[in-house]
């Protein structure tokens, strides 16, 4: 498996038996989150293609394109909303 950092190189991983499976350490460079959901292709030439089955947004738009309800404050927020601090909290 190859796993471009963000100069363009390559970094060689190895292939490892845990349990019932076959695992491969992705580096930490990658900046993959844990967690990620991958659809997994295997070519003829033994090539391993991993492809996220979700873009995880990068922004609050993104985050947001599909939702078009309204918004509403969670019953346990509202006595937040009018709140003045008393300290030397910065709001």
């Amino acid at each position: 498996m190859v796993i471009k950092k963000e100069s363009d190189l390559m970094s060689t991983v190895k292939a490892r038996i845990q349990g019932n499976a076959l695992v491969v350490t992705i580096p930490k460079f990658s900046k993959v989150k844990a967690g990620t959901e991958y659809n997994f292709n295997i070519s003829k030439n033994g090539t391993l293609t991993f492809t996220p089955t979700k873009e995880e947004p990068t922004s609050l738009k993104d985050l947001l394109k599909d939702w078009h309800g309204e918004y509403s404050l969670p019953e346990d927020l509202e006595d937040w909303q009018d709140s003045k601090p008393v300290g030397e909290e910065i709001w």
